[in-house]
């Protein structure tokens, strides 16, 4: 008789513990394909970035030929959007960007045009939307990489081959903290 409790106490275990395995090896998955999703809209709003910034150049072009510097590295942008070059595309896109506002100020006549202060805008609003989804990525990500470390998760993620996720960084963050003001 005792055996048999022993051996019903044993099978209970092992039936809360792949239930818990389950339970948790899910959860990875759930959080995984938030992360994906927000890894994609990242790349939707870089192309919407993109595009608002050609149609930007179009427009300059016309008041700045001789800027080919400017267009020649919006080109480049468009070129391996895949994540791995995220950052890099980030960074050009951000050159192309302050490029772009400094052709305004170089050609008074363009920074007047209703077309030009309609694409600013709508440039300033596409950096808004890009910012925001690498934050919700980067939300995603950390949630997910706690999950992964925390133990007992961590046994499970070591079982099933689930590794903490890189976060979206801007390569040129510590550029930006650097403020000097020239009188």
């Amino acid at each position: 008789m005792t055996g048999l409790i022993i051996v019903g106490v044993i099978i209970i275990l092992i039936a809360v513990l792949a239930i818990w395995f389950v339970k948790v090896s899910n959860n990875f998955k759930r959080i995984g394909i938030a992360v994906e999703q927000t890894k994609a809209d990242i790349e939707i709003y870089m192309i919407k970035r993109y595009d608002v910034l050609m149609n930007s150049m179009k427009v300059a072009k016309e008041f700045a030929s001789h800027e080919d510097e400017v267009f020649s590295k919006l080109v480049e942008i468009r070129k391996g959007m895949d994540f791995k070059t995220l950052s890099e595309q980030a960074a050009l896109q951000e050159e192309a960007s302050r490029g772009f506002f400094a052709l305004a100020e170089a050609y008074p006549d363009l920074k007047s045009t209703k077309l030009y202060t309609n694409l600013q805008i709508q440039l300033s609003d596409e950096n808004e939307h890009y910012a925001a989804a690498k934050r919700s990525y980067n939300s995603n990500v950390s949630r997910f990489n706690k999950e992964v470390v925390v133990f007992p998760n961590s046994i499970v993620a070591a079982m099933t081959g689930v590794k903490e996720l890189p976060f979206f960084k801007d390569e040129k963050a510590e550029e930006k903290k650097e403020v000097s003001f020239d009188f």
